[in-house]
């Protein structure tokens, strides 16, 4: 099970990092490193990595030049490469070794630059990837579009119509009557700290 679990992660990732041209070069940076993957809620994962390519192994024999310990819901994290200082220090992640090298594994993974058009169009010819990358762009804008405008009438709706929420005006005024009160207690502390001064 393990072997077929790593086969199909290690297929997957370099038929991934194939598709980039910028792969190779940041393979060959990497390359004799090891680095073990310790997820808490599988196994260990051990990644090999050579000049041309990345082996992905349940067992390793030799030591990990950086080992990373977290959790599966944590990996999304690793795409972020110039935030994982962050992460270390906020116990999101734990670090033991090269740092360098997990930021190199996070760039190369994160950092993928893939033409999916130029991809698709390999087997749907170059006008009908277009058109569906162009339509799947136009639904994504509209999508977004779509979504902001209910935010905005929901915002509206609670503000408005049901008042569970007060307006920005609201709150502006809110915030005003807080600042005249606290300037407010102010003055007041000011002189009753004279008046004890006046009292032998």
């Amino acid at each position: 099970m393990d072997a077929m679990v790593t086969a199909v992660i290690e297929t997957s990732l370099n038929q991934l990092l194939r598709l980039d041209a910028q792969s190779p070069e940041k393979l060959r940076k990497l390359n004799g490193k090891v680095l073990k993957l310790d997820l808490r809620e599988l196994k260990p994962l051990w990644f090999v990595f050579s000049a041309s390519r990345l082996d992905v192994l349940a067992q390793h024999e030799g030591e990990a030049d950086a080992v990373l310990s977290l959790s599966l819901s944590a990996l999304g994290l690793l795409k972020d490469p110039s935030a994982l200082t962050r992460y270390i220090r906020e116990e999101k992640l734990d670090l033991h070794g090269d740092p360098q090298l997990v930021q190199a594994f996070s760039t190369l993974l994160g950092e993928l630059d893939i033409d999916w058009e130029e991809q698709l169009s390999r087997y749907t010819g170059d006008v009908l990837a277009h058109s569906l990358f162009r339509g799947v762009h136009r639904a994504r804008k509209a999508i977004g579009t779509e979504l902001c405008r209910s935010q905005r009438q929901l915002a509206e709706y609670l503000t408005e119509e049901v008042r569970l929420a007060p307006g920005p005006l609201e709150v502006a005024s809110f915030s005003d009557d807080v600042d005249v009160l606290a300037q407010r207690l102010k003055a007041t502390e000011l002189r009753l700290a004279r008046l004890e001064q006046r009292i032998p």
